[in-house]
């Protein structure tokens, strides 16, 4: 939704947000404020002004504010014709995002409808990342694959992001500038080379900020053969054979189901085992024949106390990755 939407969305259900026990001959006046974008901790205060048209004088009886706003100045009386101001202000802390607060100002013996006011903006940190500042990317061996973050400033210097230091030679990073000194666009480009599986790696840009001269920005990367599993690793957690005993609808809750893939596969075959005692493995194909399911189901008889490291191992008729492993862990906190 645009902000000149919200606004008028606001001021259109108004009335069906004002408290309903007020007199209701008198319609509700509404007025929405924009702020535009302030920091997490940047001062922000406004006043909103109002005339009593009426013949008698108004009395304010209290006034309902959505946190984090409070109410810094307003008065207690309002004669009639004279005009009065509310001033409200944005408190910390505060969260970051949209923001849409109202401040509905109600009167004592029902003598007029409330007075709501609409307070809307956006809260930002001094460094913005969009979406967030943490790359996930997974591709195919031989696939290049390519993921975005934007970093924005919110300071009042201008920002410069001066190196990008990258541990990893698993991917490639490249700096775009989209407004010079407020607005980047960081590229990680996965190569589709080096070693299978999955890595965490942490980026470090080196900044011109007083402030914030280095941020990190976390690289989540999966690199997976052309056959290959999810996941490539299981743990079940604690199992707990008394509560099953007692609950036996809960065994589907610890089956675990792990999808085994081949690119490009026409007639995927796969078989599955595990020396776990107290799992039993199935497979199946699924409706596109590139894939298959295993399924690794708990037999609760056998379950017997103590920590278990086990593996799950499928056989294909893959001639290049003719057997895949996967490790187990769990822990069986009492015996059947």
């Amino acid at each position: 939704m645009s902000r000149i939407l919200a606004l008028t969305w606001l001021l259109l259900s108004a009335a069906s947000f004002a408290p309903q026990t007020r007199a209701q001959s008198a319609s509700v006046r509404s007025e929405a404020f924009d702020f535009g974008t302030i920091g997490l901790t940047d001062e922000f205060q406004h006043t909103f002004q109002f005339t009593n048209n009426g013949p008698h004088a108004l009395e304010i009886e209290n006034v309902e504010l959505t946190p984090p706003l409070i109410v810094s100045k307003m008065p207690s009386r309002i004669p009639p014709s004279e005009k009065a101001n509310v001033t409200v202000r944005l408190e910390t802390p505060r969260e970051k995002g949209e923001f849409r607060g109202s401040v509905v100002v109600n009167f004592k013996n029902d003598a007029s409808a409330p007075r709501v006011f609409w307070v809307v903006g956006k809260v930002v940190p001094p460094i913005e990342f969009d979406p967030f500042p943490i790359f996930f990317v997974s591709t195919l061996r031989g696939q290049e694959k390519t993921a975005f973050i934007e970093i924005i400033s919110h300071e009042p210097e201008p920002f410069e992001i001066q190196t990008v230091e990258n541990p990893s030679s698993r991917f490639t990073t490249d700096l775009e500038t989209l407004d010079a000194g407020r607005r980047y666009r960081l590229s990680l480009i996965m190569t589709g080379k080096g070693p299978a599986g999955r890595t965490a790696d942490t980026l470090t840009l080196v900044t011109s900020s007083r402030s914030y001269p280095f941020l990190q920005i976390r690289a989540n990367t999966i690199l997976n053969e052309r056959v290959h599993t999810f996941p490539d690793a299981i743990d079940l957690g604690p199992i707990s054979a008394a509560f099953l005993k007692a609950h036996p609808e809960e065994l589907q809750a610890v089956t675990k189901r792990v999808m085994v893939y081949q690119e490009a596969g026409k007639d995927f075959q796969v078989s599955a085992a595990t020396d776990v005692p107290f799992l039993n493995a199935s497979t199946s194909q699924a409706q596109l024949k590139d894939r298959f399911e295993v399924r690794l189901s708990v037999v609760p008889e056998k379950l017997k106390a103590g920590p278990i490291k086990g593996v799950v191992v499928i056989d294909t008729n893959d001639p290049e990755f003719p057997r895949l492993t996967i490790p187990v862990t769990a822990t069986v906190e009492d015996s059947w």
